[in-house]
Formats: C-alpha cells, structure tokens, sequence
C-alpha cells in the first residue's frame, strides 16, 4: 500500500512520539511520503524578525497568507529549515530512512506563480500585487516514486518552483493532495491536533464526496482548507482521504483501520 501522510504545522512543535513508532512500523510493509505544514512556525520566526504576518482572506472565504518576498524568504528558513530538518531529525533518530526535500529539489512541484491576490477587507475587495504563492501544475511523481522505491521515506516541505524557477509558497494540505496522485497512493492521511471533523460538537465519522461539498460552506479554518484538499485529493483519484489526530497512539495504523478521525469518499 503507498500512503500520503499530511502532518499539520499545529504537530510539528508537540510531542508525537506515537505518530513516530507509527512511522517505524508501518514503512516495513508500506510505502510512505510524507507532506509538512509550518504556518505556526513562519509566525513565529517572521515575528522574531520584526514582520508581523499577513493573513487574507479570499473572496470565497479561505485564508491564506500574503507571501512577498521577504516572508517567502522566511518561509524557506521557516520550512526548509527548521520545521523539515527537524523531522528528517526525529525520524532518523528513530532508525526512519527519512529524506528531506522541498518541492523546489528536482523540480519536485512545479507552479504558476499567481503575483498578485483578490483579499476581501471589511467587506471591499483589494488587489494585493508581489504575492509569491503558487497554483500547482505538475508534481514530479517519478522522482517521489524513485526515492520510495529505493527504500526512504521522503519529507517534502511546501515551497514549489515556478515556470520562471522561483520559490513559490504552497498550501500544504492541497501539496499533499496531488503528491497523493502523483505516486499513485492507495490513501491520505491528513494528519491535525483535533480528532477529525466537528459539527456541532460532535465528530463526523463518515461523509460522502456530495456531504463534504455541503459542509465546506459551513467550516472555517485551518479545517476548511483540509476539507477542500480531500476533495480534491478524491477528484484527482485518491479512493480514501482520512482526517485525524496525529497526537494520539498508533494514529496512521488506527485510521488506516478506520477506527478514527473522519472517513471522506
């Protein structure tokens, strides 16, 4: 079995150690690549050097963050750096043949730069120009597949490379999404710190492809994107997209049984 595994930024600064054995266990009998998120530690490290962040929200109601070029530089010490050298860390310390790369190596993910954004501010739309984000057009799935063949884990950090070769910031959990088809993975694991997803305090177990369309209009957060990413993992071919915490024991096993987390198809 080939797994995509999405591990939130909200994971990459608390204890996982049994998402970590988790790891050890399953890459004996299955393929892994493993996709990372940041925005926590971006914050942290741009507001260390006196750049308060820029978060915007689109006309159809996500946030993002306005990345000019000086955050795109602190995303890559952010990503890049700290939060994917990091993990190769953890994982290598636990004997976890781990690779560390973004999609900037290789040409892993190639993207349109978008330059400039819609963000809507106190109900008035504005054009914010020298965005450095990316809409991802291709992921190279042969040298993903050539790395996991080969017997290593990789660890792919968010920044992609654009058509005219600059690094461009790209939403983790739709990175992960396509990473998902371009090594042919069987299932997704979006990995977060809550159990899935909430509506009205209570944790949906199983929703369809038509139920999470409907309920996208009702979630806001970090949890929107992660529904939106789902779908469009399913629509570009992936059968099963799991959403779970990753803080609890055994977590990618535990969904993979479907005994945890929020089950979309």
């Amino acid at each position: 079995m080939i797994i995509t595994i999405k591990i939130g930024g909200s994971l990459a600064d608390k204890e996982t150690g049994g998402l970590v054995e988790d790891v050890k266990k399953l890459i004996k009998e299955h393929k892994l690549v493993i996709v990372h998120g940041g925005g926590p530690q971006i914050n942290k490290i741009s507001r260390k050097l006196g750049k308060e962040p820029t978060i915007v929200k689109s006309p159809s109601g996500f946030k993002s963050r306005f990345t000019d070029k000086e955050t795109m530089d602190i995303t890559i010490m952010a990503m890049a750096g700290k939060v994917n050298k990091n993990i190769v860390a953890l994982l290598r310390k636990n004997q976890i043949p781990a690779i560390g790369l973004t999609g900037l190596d290789g040409r892993t993910i190639i993207a349109e730069r978008k330059d400039k954004i819609v963000a809507v501010e106190n109900g008035k739309k504005r054009i914010l120009r020298g965005d450095y984000s990316g809409k991802i057009k291709e992921v190279n799935g042969a040298l993903l597949k050539l790395i996991i063949d080969n017997g290593y884990l990789p660890v792919v950090a968010p920044i992609g490379i654009s058509l005219e070769n600059e690094p461009v910031n790209l939403d983790g959990d739709r990175a992960a999404a396509h990473i998902a088809k371009a090594v042919n993975a069987d299932v997704f694991v979006s990995l977060t710190d809550v159990p899935g997803l909430i509506i009205d305090g209570k944790l949906v177990r199983n929703i369809s492809r038509h139920e999470a369309e409907e309920v996208l209009e009702k979630v806001e957060g970090g949890m929107r994107k992660k529904i939106f990413a789902a779908l469009e993992a399913l629509s570009l071919g992936i059968k099963t997209v799991i959403i779970c915490s990753g803080l609890e024991k055994n977590p990618i096993s535990s969904a993979l049984e479907l005994k945890v987390g929020t089950i979309i198809k």
